[in-house]
């Protein structure tokens, strides 16, 4: 992979009593998760990546620097867009309106209209919601609206801070659908803070584990998860069993896997542990 193809950061210093030293890169399309526990400097680093924390280090968007010894692009010159755990929509805005507050600050900043408002508004099933108040929405049309605004401004990237962790199971569900249509359309690359294992395990293709403000382990999440013998299980759907060969099919998260017979029923439920399969 090319510099041209790659996010490449580095930052090394100390805010209060936390110090981070870490250095890392992502590809320009697909969600890469950020994972670790509480306080180990996952917030930390998107800050970083924003310019909102100006600690020591480097960091270039393809060819693009951003960020060395000699330079620091400011906060606002940054082409990023930042999703909150808890969305900041303006309360006294229509959905339509917190939408054209996203456009608005791309042209402000003479940025080319790579992502179109009709085409983010199909992808995230909000054209019902265009004219309503942001303060009748539920938590995941909320999400929806954030994450729609957030890539109306234009971003290079995306920074996720935790931001299914306030929904409900439905809601998240939801949310999954609208980030592969977004991979999918868009190519657009996601920083994606989560403690969640299940959750990484459904989004991301790549991981960065972080403990104590140090990386402990890069590269796709599958490699990642088996460095730090870490598991997870998810919910598979019985679909069709082959006795001859003696295996079962099995859907999980959209795909289809094979499994040892299993002398359940077709359209059970089971608990596939990820590390075994």
């Amino acid at each position: 992979m090319s510099k041209e193809e790659i996010i490449k950061a580095s930052f090394c210093g100390s805010i209060d009593n936390f110090s981070l030293d870490v250095k890392f890169s992502m590809p320009l399309e697909g969600i890469t998760a950020l994972f670790g526990p509480s306080g180990c400097g996952k917030t930390t680093i998107l800050r970083c990546l924003a310019g909102l924390h100006n600690l020591p280090g480097y960091l270039s968007i393809g060819d693009e620097v951003w960020q060395n010894e000699k330079r620091f692009i400011k906060t606002h010159e940054r082409s990023v867009g930042y999703i909150f755990q808890e969305e900041s929509l303006f309360s006294h805005l229509s959905v339509r309106k917190n939408l054209d507050y996203g456009a608005c600050r791309a042209k402000t900043h003479h940025l080319k209209e790579t992502f179109h408002f009709d085409d983010v508004v199909e992808i995230l099933s909000i054209k019902h919601l265009l004219d309503r108040s942001t303060v009748s929405l539920s938590g995941g049309e909320r999400q929806r609206i954030a994450i729609g605004r957030a890539i109306l401004a234009q971003p290079k990237f995306l920074l996720m801070d935790e931001p299914l962790s306030a929904l409900d199971q439905k809601s998240k569900k939801g949310i999954f659908f609208c980030f592969k249509k977004l991979q999918e359309e868009f190519k657009l690359p996601i920083l994606y803070v989560s403690h969640d294992i299940d959750e990484i395990i459904k989004l991301a293709d790549n991981m960065i584990a972080l403990d104590n403000g140090k990386k402990i382990a890069e590269g796709s999440t599958a490699d990642v998860l088996a460095q730090l013998n870490l598991n997870a299980s998810l919910d598979a759907r019985i679909i069709s069993h082959d006795f001859d060969k003696k295996i079962t099919w099995v859907e999980l998260e959209g795909h289809t896997l094979s499994i040892p017979l299993q002398g359940n029923t077709i359209g059970t439920l089971l608990k596939i542990n990820f590390q075994s399969y």
